[in-house]
């Protein structure tokens, strides 16, 4: 059976296209994986997580402040450093930082942070930065609050566990208190 010469540069014209959709096709659904599988798009979603698992918005049980404790930790390398601009380490391991994360969400009636802003930035081999900057409220049961800009310092590292914050440093507004006398 002959092809007419239409027909021929009809199946050509075809041929063409699909030789030019495939690899433009494979590169976007590469470029998508990439976005969403690599380093930069798991450690944001991560952190994305643990700014959830910080807020509080309403009274919680005992039981409940230990499984956002618990929550927090499986974030948390177990060498894990927690740093306060202005007043060095506040503490160090998962464990302690758990326990002081334990012991000011108790403190607090609420903890809120609005509209937070999480940029991440390779920081070299297994390692990534994430920076949260957001508004910040929190509150104590009595009604005394504390409001500012502030920004945290994650840095991420990978291993045996997936990825882990090894380094956390935050910054609160100038002057900044938590309600209650903390400092």
């Amino acid at each position: 059976m002959r092809l007419r010469p239409e027909e021929v540069s009809r199946k050509r014209g075809r041929t063409w296209a699909l030789r030019a959709v495939f690899p433009a096709l494979l590169l976007g659904v590469s470029f998508g994986a990439i976005t969403y599988w690599g380093a930069e798009a798991r450690v944001k979603r991560a952190t994305t997580r643990v700014v959830r698992v910080a807020e509080k918005t309403e009274e919680e049980s005992p039981v409940s402040l230990g499984l956002s404790a618990n929550r927090l930790g499986n974030f948390l390398a177990t060498n894990a450093v927690l740093e306060l601009e202005g007043y060095g380490t506040l503490a160090t391991g998962r464990k302690d930082i758990v326990s002081v994360f334990a012991q000011i969400r108790s403190s607090l009636a609420q903890i809120e942070f609005a509209r937070p802003e999480i940029t991440v930035a390779a920081a070299g081999e297994g390692a990534v930065n994430a920076r949260v900057a957001a508004r910040y409220r929190l509150a104590s049961a009595a009604g005394e609050a504390a409001e500012g800009d502030g920004t945290a310092d994650l840095l991420w590292n990978t291993g045996e566990g997936g990825w882990r914050i090894s380094r956390a440093e935050l910054r609160a507004a100038e002057g900044a208190r938590l309600p209650g006398g903390w400092k």
